[in-house]
């Protein structure tokens, strides 16, 4: 047995002194920490004030016997989750059934062989064990999730003010006043920010989606109109790679009650990753369509596609997959999985179909308020 079984605190209940010290010999070797007592009354009182992790209970006691202690164990929300293991000399089917029926998790007869009790008792550590474990790991998660969200939330606003800043230089920047070498580190600095900026405010968003904190705020809103805005912002990104970037939506409103930020987020997220995935002379293409009760948006190039083995990977829940693009560009596996969450939040789905050498095609849906 580990050390940390004196963690571990078992409350022998039975009201016959050498069974309590026969228990007691043979647990104590297993560096549990063992609690004693003679009467139902006062097995109650230290399932309260001690809350022990496990209850060996007799069933033949005098004045309160322990079918009654387990219906009290029972009923109260501040002891009905111990484990009880039922030791009774009581061996008859019925004793056994309503043993069972009161919750009792074991039931073992008198006289018990030394390896059974051991094994039954120790079965139960190991649960507590692993209880404990998981506990511990879901904090740790937390405590990360919650240090990647207070670093990406204070790193967002100066960031977000670089790439502005970068943005501007770069339009004020006559390209025939400067060396070539210079104008093109100053493509290079606006595409760095803004990859930067995406990736951060993914993480920000990612981060806050884990802790359960990323709220929803729908409104009604032409989602054609969400859609071509944010292409175009993504135009300059496409033109500096050599890619041509179109908005080929349904000339008509589709109205939609949606999250704006967040189909902001995916669009964006999905721009990014056809640009990067495109050669110089492709074709990004994003259309709008209706179908049924959902408005489809689609984000389709014609790049390097992905390997069919790979396909199963990209939006499979807990598998962070990551690729590079064609220019070598470096993705961190956070934008799709952000995406399929935004979407699912919304009930709707994010899916695609790709092969490689000749690009993919990324769609996602959203429930509409009118239709054609």
């Amino acid at each position: 047995m580990d050390n940390l079984a004196a963690q571990y605190t078992v409350l022998i209940v039975d009201d016959v002194p050498t069974n309590v010290m026969l228990v007691q010999a043979i647990l104590k070797k297993e560096g549990y920490t063992l609690l004693t007592c003679d009467s139902g009354a006062k097995a109650l009182r230290l399932a309260h004030d001690k809350h022990p992790n496990l209850i060996l209970l007799d069933i033949m006691m005098p004045e309160m016997d322990g079918y009654e202690v387990l219906q009290h164990l029972k009923s109260d929300p501040d002891t009905n989750n111990i484990p009880v293991i039922i030791m009774s000399a009581l061996s008859d089917m019925q004793s056994i059934v309503k043993g069972y029926q009161l919750g009792a998790t074991e039931y073992v007869t008198k006289p018990f062989q030394r390896e059974e009790l051991v094994k039954r008792v120790a079965h139960r550590y190991e649960l507590f064990s692993i209880k404990r474990i998981k506990r511990e790991l879901e904090n740790t998660i937390e405590s990360r999730d919650t240090l990647y969200s207070v670093i990406a939330h204070d790193l967002r606003s100066p960031l977000g003010s670089l790439k502005m800043m970068n943005n501007a230089i770069l339009m004020m920047v006559d390209k025939d006043q400067v060396s070539p070498e210079v104008f093109e580190m100053l493509q290079m600095m606006n595409k760095t920010s803004e990859e930067i900026f995406l990736l951060l405010d993914n993480l920000l968003k990612w981060a806050k989606n884990r802790l359960k904190k990323q709220n929803i705020y729908k409104q009604e809103t032409d989602i054609n109109s969400l859609v071509s805005s944010t292409v175009e912002i993504y135009i300059p990104m496409a033109t500096q790679k050599g890619v041509t970037l179109k908005f080929a939506g349904l000339d008509k409103e589709l109205l939609g009650s949606v999250d704006i930020d967040m189909i902001k987020t995916v669009v964006r997220n999905l721009l990014s990753n056809a640009i990067k995935f495109s050669y110089k002379d492709g074709i990004v293409e994003v259309a709008s369509k209706i179908d049924g009760d959902y408005v489809i948006i689609s984000v389709k190039d014609n790049g390097k596609g992905i390997k069919k083995e790979d396909q199963d990977k990209l939006l499979k829940q807990n598998t962070h997959y990551t690729s590079y693009g064609t220019s070598n560009e470096k993705g961190s596996g956070l934008g799709l999985m952000l995406c399929k969450d935004f979407i699912e939040l919304h009930d709707g789905k994010l899916w695609f179909e790709s092969e490689e050498n000749k690009g993919s095609t990324f769609f996602f849906s959203l429930k509409a308020l009118n239709k054609e």
